[in-house]
C-alpha cells in the first residue's frame, strides 16, 4: 500500500510566516520601548545631576555672603555691599554681584585673602556664574565665566529685610537678612530657593511668605 508524503500546504506556510511576523514585530515593539525608556531615564538622570551640581554651587555662594565694598571695572568702591539690577553683568535680565567668604587659600599661600567676588547672569536660556581672583578688578576684568545650568527661562531676586521682601536693593552699608533665588526651567518649571546670608539670626520660618 501506497502513502503519500505529508508535507505543508501553501497556506499552511503563509500563515505561520504571519505569526512569526507578528511575533517578531511585538518583540521589536516591545525592545525598541525599553531602549527609548533608557534614553529618557538617562536623560533625566543627566539634568537632574546638572540641577543638583548649579544648586550646590549657588549654595555655597549665597549662604557666604561677605560685608565687604567692592571695586568693580576700575571704580571705587561704593556703599553698596550687593548689587542687582537689570543688565549687570550683561545680563539678558536682572544680575547679581556680591563678595563671599570661603575662598580656600591654604596658610595663606596665595597673594589673596579668603574673600572672592561672584555674579550671575542669564545668557540664551543658560545660567552662569562669574568669579574674579580678586575682590577688588580693574576696568576690563570681566572675570571668568562658567556655565551652570541650561534651560532657564528667567531668574529672579527677592532680598529680605526689616521683615519684609523686596525686588530691589539700594541699602548702603548692609547686606540683605536672606535672599530668594528662583529660576523658571523649561523643563522643570520654578525653583525657589532661600538662603539666609551669613550673620543673619533669622530662621527660615522668619522669612517664610
Amino acid at each position: 500500500m501506497k502513502h503519500r508524503n505529508q508535507g505543508f500546504t501553501l497556506i499552511e506556510v503563509l500563515v505561520a510566516l504571519a505569526i512569526l511576523a507578528s511575533l517578531t514585530m511585538a518583540a521589536y515593539q516591545v525592545l525598541n520601548q525599553v531602549q527609548r525608556s533608557n534614553v529618557v531615564s538617562k536623560e533625566s538622570e543627566i539634568r537632574l545631576g546638572e540641577i543638583q551640581k548649579a544648586l550646590a554651587v549657588m549654595d555655597s555662594d549665597f549662604r557666604q555672603m561677605a560685608s565687604r565694598q567692592f571695586r568693580n571695572q576700575g571704580e571705587e568702591p561704593g556703599a553698596q555691599l550687593l548689587w542687582m539690577q537689570d543688565g549687570l553683568l550683561s545680563s539678558e535680565g536682572v544680575g547679581i554681584l556680591f563678595t563671599r567668604h570661603g575662598w580656600v587659600n591654604p596658610q595663606m599661600q596665595f597673594p589673596r585673602g579668603d574673600i572672592m567676588k561672584v555674579g550671575y547672569r542669564l545668557i540664551e536660556d543658560r545660567l552662569e556664574r562669574i568669579w574674579w581672583r580678586y575682590p577688588d578688578t580693574v576696568a576690563g576684568d570681566n572675570g571668568i565665566g562658567r556655565p551652570l545650568l541650561t534651560q532657564v527661562e528667567s531668574m529672579s531676586f527677592r532680598l529680605y529685610r526689616n521683615h519684609q521682601w523686596v525686588e530691589r536693593w539700594e541699602d548702603k552699608g548692609v547686606l540683605p537678612e536672606a535672599i530668594s533665588v528662583k529660576l523658571t526651567l523649561k523643563d522643570y518649571g520654578q525653583i525657589e530657593r532661600i538662603y539666609l546670608v551669613a550673620g543673619s539670626e533669622l530662621s527660615l520660618s522668619n522669612v517664610s511668605d
